[in-house]
């Protein structure tokens, strides 16, 4: 996405980025709320969820927010990607169970138990 000057917006640094939040968020509250909020509609609805973009300061909370706005096959969809890449990743043993905790950590132990059941018996038939 190219900036109303034609750069490439994703070869912005880090101190350029922030400074145009800095004038967004300016602009937004310079506006009648009404309109602030019908602008901001029609922007984000045709930029959809998409990929998650490159994080602005911190990755998690930038991954954090961009899940709590996609939709379940964005979700679904960078969750497998980034299952597949970490499963290539030299994590050991403790990386592999602190991951696995992580996306257990949200179930009842019902659902766990349920998990880890269906993991055995793959196990057991493989």
């Amino acid at each position: 996405m190219d900036d109303a000057a034609g750069r490439d917006c994703k070869e912005m640094s880090s101190g350029l980025r922030l400074s145009r939040v800095a004038e967004l968020i300016d602009a937004i509250h310079a506006c009648h709320p009404d309109d602030a909020e019908h602008v901001l509609s029609v922007i984000l609805e045709e930029w959809q969820t998409g990929a998650p973009m490159p994080p602005l300061l911190d990755a998690m909370d930038d991954a954090e927010f961009w899940a709590n706005t996609a939709t379940f096959e964005d979700l679904r969809a960078v969750f497998l990607a980034a299952g597949q890449k970490l499963a290539r990743y030299p994590l050991g043993p403790h990386g592999r169970i602190r991951m696995i905790h992580r996306l257990m950590a949200g179930l009842s132990d019902d659902k766990r138990q349920e998990i880890s059941c269906a993991i055995s018996a793959e196990r057991d038939q493989g």
